[in-house]
């Protein structure tokens, strides 16, 4: 099923003649936006953002990973062609000219599904830990296997998250032997007309109107959205930010979900010239690893049997319109030959239980599922 909106039917097919070529591209479409991006670069692999990169001057889509230590690189998706509004067919012709033989994706590390037992025995044991004092949240996740042959339907799959998250940011992006596809409800960092934003979100419910009511919200769920808050003030005051308008917390609606969510505000110019340095530091926030950081982080690398790669990480465009737009990459999936790798998780706490943790993964998958279903049909 073809969407009947001539705009997304272009773009549709653009994301197919791209993955077609193994080129290296982006689309995006930002939260409450009617329209669309597209990011062409070429049949090069994107540049890789180094320690000592200026995020001032870079230009293009600019994909994170969850953490360095997961051997993957930061790298932006240079717009040697970008197409902001309509998509001419001259593009699609163009984009299908390319002769890319023997040029196809490689075959990427395939990550590891683990069973509803082994995950919760993952969490009694985080649990314990934490109880012992050793951590005060940790943030796990677990990949469940779809199996299909997305890679043919991704522009399809773009369009039906546009449609059903008009909420989120949604994107696809493939570089060499990557090609993920998202929506995701997490802002991490946004600088529009002279400022900039970030904010803390944790905690999940399902959403109802009962819930949107902070009020009834439990200790574990807002102390766990708490740590995230005290991370970013801490790194904001590391930085000397001082013009820091601060609000929340609130719950925000994402899809099915809902969270609780608290602003951070200040001037974009308290930042030039250390944007890159304020982003090694603040990523990963206790939002997807867990406090203390460090040790939060090596537990995650014990304990789960995937990369986590680019999941949990962070992406978008920056300097395309003189805005910066990144998000932290959530409800998201990689897709493999013949099968999708969807990558879900949770804050856990001393609070937490297990069965309940699970059932949370659940409901954050389906935001990708539901999706799917559709496409399966």
């Amino acid at each position: 099923m073809k969407p009947d909106n001539v705009k997304e039917y272009d773009l549709t097919d653009a994301i197919a003649a791209c993955i077609q070529n193994n080129l290296t591209f982006a689309a995006y479409r930002l939260p409450d936006q009617p329209v669309s991006t597209l990011v062409v670069q070429d049949d090069s692999p994107a540049k890789i953002i180094d320690n000592n990169s200026d995020f001032d001057i870079l230009k293009g889509f600019i994909v994170a990973p969850f953490a360095t230590e997961t051997h993957c690189h930061r790298f932006v998706i240079e717009p040697r062609l970008f197409y902001g509004t309509e998509i001419p067919s001259a593009l699609i012709h163009k984009l299908k000219s390319y002769n890319n033989a023997g040029k196809s994706r490689k075959m990427s590390d395939i990550p590891s599904e683990i069973s509803k037992e082994e995950y919760i025995a993952q969490l009694e044991y985080i649990i314990l830990k934490i109880q012992q004092g050793i951590f005060e949240k940790v943030v796990p996740s677990r990949v469940k296997i779809v199996y299909g042959n997305f890679d043919t339907k991704v522009g399809f799959i773009f369009t039906l998250l546009c449609k059903t998250y008009p909420n989120a940011f949604v994107y696809v992006f493939n570089n060499n032997d990557h090609l993920w596809i998202g929506a995701t409800p997490e802002p991490f960092l946004l600088a529009t007309n002279g400022t900039m934003q970030t904010v803390s979100l944790a905690g999940t419910r399902p959403y109802s109107d009962t819930n949107l009511n902070i009020g009834g919200w439990n200790s574990k769920e807002r102390l766990e959205q708490e740590y995230v808050t005290r991370y970013i003030s801490g790194v904001i005051s590391q930085f000397n930010l001082t013009k820091v308008s601060f609000r929340g917390p609130y719950t925000r609606k994402a899809g099915n979900l809902l969270h609780l969510c608290s602003d951070f505000s200040f001037p974009a110019e308290e930042l030039k010239g250390r944007l890159n340095q304020f982003l090694k530091v603040l990523h990963p926030t206790p939002a997807v690893c867990g406090m203390p950081y460090k040790e939060s982080l090596n537990m995650l690398l014990e304990i789960e049997k995937h990369n986590r790669e680019y999941y949990a990480g962070y992406l978008g465009p920056v300097g395309l319109d003189k805005n910066i737009s990144l998000f932290v990459n959530l409800r998201c999936m990689k897709i493999l030959t013949g099968k999708a790798a969807l990558y879900v998780g949770g804050g856990i706490t001393a609070d937490s239980v297990p069965d309940d943790e699970w059932q949370e993964t659940e409901m954050k998958a389906e935001t990708l599922l539901s999706v799917i279903r559709q496409i399966k049909n």
